[in-house]
């Protein structure tokens, strides 16, 4: 499995099979919305793929400037690659290029969803917040955040 940036055209395939699963199916989320703003993250360097010859496994985009770090847009994992690691090895090079430079990592789940709790706190990160509304008037999202360690500072 290799992690890269991916084309822009590349990236906006994605939206195909994200938009059919989990939490963004029950939001409401548009493949053609979707596909816009994967091209557009891509183009601007914000998206990481975990891919498998010519298979793509899975995707994160992220935010560069975020409350002194950066934040997971969205990091989606194909059903049949789900348990592999494939979305801990995305976590892992976003992880990997943020704490270079920033002091956090921060990424948000749907409060009902407690796999991805599970998933986030199994990788160091802590829920700082309950953001009711944030989304849909009726769900809440968790603000989780995970803080540089001293080993993570790039050294000169």
């Amino acid at each position: 499995m290799r992690i890269r940036r991916p084309e822009p055209t590349l990236a906006t395939r994605q939206a195909e099979w994200v938009v059919a699963i989990e939490p963004w199916l029950s939001l409401g989320y548009k493949q053609t919305a979707l596909a816009r703003y994967l091209r557009r993250m891509a183009r601007a360097r914000q998206v990481l793929i975990a891919q498998e010859r010519t298979s793509v496994l899975g995707i994160l985009v992220f935010q560069p400037d975020f409350l002194l770090g950066r934040f997971i847009a969205l990091l989606a994992v194909r059903p049949e690659a789900a348990g592999q690691g494939i979305g801990r090895a995305l976590v892992a090079a976003v992880e990997k290029e943020t704490f270079k430079t920033r002091r956090w990592l921060y990424v948000s789940s749907d409060s009902r969803n407690r796999a991805a709790a599970r998933f986030y706190r199994k990788l160091g990160f802590s829920r700082v917040a309950r953001l009711p509304g944030l989304l849909r008037d009726d769900r809440s999202e968790i603000l989780w955040r995970k803080q540089r360690r001293p080993s993570d500072v790039a050294l000169p």
